[in-house]
Formats: structure tokens, sequence, C-alpha cells
């Protein structure tokens, strides 16, 4: 079964050097409350959507029984580690679920990145919980929406308490970031990716100029949340929580409300699977 939150969640490696100084800001502060909830009523599973982790080919899903953290940023004074354990078992049942609903999606082994490893050290400070990598891919919005849906068909009709978070961030110019350039059309796309997020309006997603999205570099192509509405179902509405903005990057923490009853009905029984691929 699926915990009726979700949540899409920053992967900003200051966010680890904002808590190794003792810093208090609002999205810390945000962070540590959606910890503290998780903290009472703990998930069985963590299946976790990376935007820092792209395919141009399929999707892929980590099948490993235990991942071991890649340190994707350098330069921050800090390195966080994740260890984890891995779920074969749902990993797989994820893959067998999208190749029979037509998704372009294989199994691999990598481990997890910043991606996963940073927003679910601030959710869930323990590596102790299983945790499913999942990746993006270069294909059109709308096959990743299929993947999404697919997702949440097969993690509803689960056993497991399953939490479903996407870790990702809004605008992503990396190279203003570096040098310290402010970008105000990274910052206004950040702002219209919010209101739209906030609103449901989620064809309002890229219904922006050509010139703000050269600007702004939106990371992963902003199929992280093209899955993310798959996943949803429903044009759903998000609660933005904190939000953190400077020099083209924009990192948003949204949390995404939806009722168990809502969740698709059980599929039938699986056909055999077929065999995998990588």
């Amino acid at each position: 079964m699926l915990l009726p939150r979700t949540l899409l969640v920053p992967h900003l490696p200051t966010l680890v050097l904002d808590e190794h100084r003792r810093h208090h800001t609002p999205m810390l502060e945000a962070l540590a409350d959606e910890a503290t909830t998780l903290a009472t009523d703990p998930p069985d599973v963590v299946v976790v959507v990376s935007a820092r982790w792209t395919s141009d080919g399929p999707f892929h899903a980590d099948v490993g029984p235990r991942h071991r953290t890649l340190t994707d940023y350098t330069g921050f004074g800090v390195e966080l580690r994740y260890d984890c354990p891995g779920h074969t078992a749902i990993a797989r049942a994820l893959v067998d679920a999208g190749m029979r609903a037509g998704v372009r999606v294989g199994p691999a082994t990598r481990g997890v990145d910043s991606g996963v490893t940073i927003p679910l050290h601030f959710l869930l400070p323990r590596p102790v919980v299983p945790v499913v990598p999942l990746s993006v891919a270069e294909l059109p919005p709308a096959a990743c929406r299929a993947w999404g849906a697919v997702l949440r068909r097969t993690l509803a009709a689960r056993s497991e308490r399953v939490l479903f978070v996407v870790g990702g961030l809004l605008s992503a110019d990396w190279h203003s970031w570096s040098f310290q350039r402010d970008v105000p059309e990274a910052t206004a796309f950040d702002e219209h990716l919010i209101e739209s997020l906030e609103a449901g309006h989620w064809d309002g997603l890229r219904e922006v100029e050509d010139k703000m999205i050269e600007r702004a570099h939106p990371e992963a192509g902003l199929a992280h949340l093209d899955i993310l509405r798959g996943f949803l179902g429903a044009d759903l509405g998000g609660t933005l929580l904190a939000y953190e903005g400077a020099r083209g990057v924009g990192a948003a923490l949204v949390a995404f409300d939806f009722a168990p009853a809502a969740s698709p009905a059980t599929p039938s029984p699986a056909r055999p699977a077929a065999p995998d691929s990588v």
C-alpha cells in the first residue's frame, strides 16, 4: 500500500552544508517537520525517483540488495554517505509491471546518488529502511507519465507500506551557480512552476517562453515531474512547504496528499515476466 503523501524534495548539497553549519533555514525546518511525521509512522520501503540519474534509453529500477553511495558533487566541504538496503522484489516487480504495460524499463545495479541520498538524509536520517532508486529517461512526457502510472498501480497493490519520493530541482543552471551569477529568468521559471504545481495546472509546466527555458535549464527536462504527474493519476495540486532559489538553481519542497481510496484497483494477475534486460 502507498502512504497517502508523496514529496518532491530538492537535492542541493548546500542543504547538507547548512545543516553542518547549524543554520536554521525554512527549508531545513520544513524537512525536519516531515522527518518528525515519518518517524512516528515510518514506511516499510521508500521508492525514490532521482532526477540526477538520467538515461538516454529506458527507465531503470535498481534491483540491488544493498546500495552504496555515489558522490556526484564536490567542493562543498561535506560528503554525505547514505549506504542503505535495497528491496529487490519490489524493484523487479516494478520492472515487470512496466514491461507488461509497454513501458521501456529495465533493471540496473548502480547505487544511490544525491537525488536519493540528500532527500533521504533529511527525511529518514537512519539509513535502515529499504530503498528502491529509480532513474528518469530522456523520453517524451507521455512515456514518463505512463511509467508514473505503472508505479502507482504496482505500489498500491503491495502489502508493504511504501513512501514515494521524487528527488529533483526546478531550474538547474549549474554554470551560473558555479560562477555565482543571478538568473532572473530561472527565478521566474521557478515561480511559474510552483504556481502551476500548487494550482494542479500540470499542463502549465511547459507553458513558458523558450528563452526562459533556455536560461532556466529545467532539471532532467522536467521528466521527474512528468513521472510524478503520472503517479498522482489526477492533476492534483500540491502544497509548497519551502523554497530556496539562487543563481539559476531552484529548490522546492512540495507535498502532494491523496486519499488511499483513490489508489487504482489491484491489477489482474501478472502474466509470466519477460526476461530481464539492462
